[in-house]
C-alpha cells in the first residue's frame, strides 16, 4: 500500500452513501486527486472539517484502485470569513473552479497551489480589494498554465515598443501602432484597444506577490479593460465558459 503525506485544498466534493464524500483536492505534491473520505459527514467525524470545500488541510493518503483514500487530516486554515459573505463565496467559488480546470490529476504543481492558497488567505482576510485580488489571481493562474500574457513586445512583429494600441485574444498579447494600423490581412482574431496604462497594470498585476497587489491604486477605467481583456484570454485559452462567473456576476450587481 502506497501512503504519502501531502498539504492540500478542497476544490468541490461530492456526497457518497449516507456518509462519505469523494473528493477534489489541489494537493501540494500530487497535483489534482480525486480521494474518498469514509464518514466525514458524521457529526463526530475526524473528517469532517478538512472535507468542505476551500479548507486547507494536510493529508496523510493511500493509493486504491481507483481514488486516493484519507487515512488522516489536519485542519490547517479553514479561511471561515469567506463564508460569512455571499460574495466572497461566490469569488472562491470562481478561483477553485478556475484551479481545477488548469490543473492536471498527479503531476504535481506547488506553484498553482500555493496561488490559490495565498488568494484565499487574502480574500478571507479583506486586506486586498477584492476586484484587484481577483484580476491578480486569474492572470498570474494563466501565467503559470503557460499562457502569460504578453506585454513586453509587439505579437505581430516582436519589437518591443512604448506604443501599444491594442491586445490580440488569439496572438495572447499587445500589438504596436505601426502594426495596428498595417493589417495586411493579418488574423489576429478578438481584438481590445489597450491604453499604455492598462499594459503597465497588467505588468504590476503579472510581477507582484499577491501580498503586495494593494500597494498601487488601479485606475476604474484601466480595471475594466483589463477586466474584459482577462475574461475573454481565459475562455480563449482554457475553451471553458465558467458558471460560477455568471453566479459571480449576478452577486456583484446585487452588491453595486
Amino acid at each position: 500500500m502506497s501512503i504519502s503525506k501531502t498539504e492540500g485544498i478542497v476544490l468541490r466534493y461530492t456526497n457518497l452513501g449516507e456518509a462519505d464524500k469523494i473528493l477534489t483536492i489541489l494537493t501540494r505534491n500530487n497535483g489534482k486527486i480525486k480521494a474518498i473520505a469514509k464518514g466525514c459527514r458524521k457529526p463526530k467525524s475526524s473528517l469532517l472539517s478538512s472535507s468542505e470545500v476551500f479548507v486547507f488541510s494536510e493529508f496523510i493518503l493511500y493509493k486504491g484502485t481507483n481514488f486516493y483514500h484519507i487515512s488522516q487530516a489536519v485542519t490547517r486554515e479553514t479561511f471561515y470569513n469567506i463564508r460569512k459573505d455571499l460574495l466572497r463565496l461566490s469569488y472562491a467559488t470562481y478561483f477553485a473552479e478556475l484551479a481545477e480546470a488548469v490543473s492536471d490529476e498527479g503531476i504535481p504543481g506547488e506553484r498553482l497551489f500555493l496561488l490559490l492558497a495565498k488568494t484565499l488567505y487574502y480574500l478571507s482576510t479583506e486586506e486586498i480589494p477584492m476586484g484587484i485580488l481577483s484580476l491578480g489571481y486569474r492572470l498570474k493562474l494563466m501565467d503559470i498554465s503557460g499562457y502569460r500574457p504578453n506585454i513586453v513586445r509587439c505579437a505581430v512583429c516582436r519589437k518591443s515598443s512604448e506604443a501599444y494600441t491594442r491586445f490580440s485574444i488569439d496572438l495572447g498579447g499587445v500589438i504596436c501602432s505601426n502594426c495596428s494600423a498595417d493589417e495586411n490581412g493579418r488574423k489576429t482574431g478578438e481584438v481590445f484597444t489597450i491604453s499604455q496604462g492598462t499594459a503597465e497594470a497588467i505588468k504590476f498585476l503579472l510581477n507582484t506577490e499577491i501580498s503586495r497587489l494593494n500597494t498601487k491604486k488601479i485606475d476604474n477605467t484601466i480595471f475594466n479593460e483589463i477586466e474584459r481583456i482577462t475574461r475573454s484570454f481565459i475562455q480563449n485559452h482554457l475553451g471553458k465558459r465558467f458558471k460560477s462567473l455568471d453566479f459571480l456576476d449576478s452577486m456583484k450587481d446585487l452588491n453595486s
